[in-house]
């Protein structure tokens, strides 16, 4: 079984957001969007160095301490 699509209730600075990773209709490979409050924010994917989040417009307040959960629960729910 693999990840297509999660949705929940994520707590951030300026409030709570409902946050969805989603598998692109036909997309295949390991590519995830990340989407926020129904924005588009950048994708989850496996690169050649790994699992990494790409947001689409930078963002000095999430480092990677913050984004290592979203990574750990799209990696322990997909097949290698």
């Amino acid at each position: 079984m693999y990840l297509v699509s999660i949705s929940f209730i994520g707590a951030f600075p300026d409030g709570d957001k409902l946050v969805s990773i989603s598998s692109p209709n036909g997309g295949g490979g390991k590519t995830y969007h990340l989407m926020v409050d129904n924005g588009y924010w950048g994708i989850i994917g496996y690169y050649t160095t790994g699992w990494h989040v790409r947001l689409q417009n930078p963002n000095p307040d999430y480092n990677a301490g913050d984004l290592e959960p979203l990574l750990e629960f799209v990696k322990n729910q997909t097949i290698d």
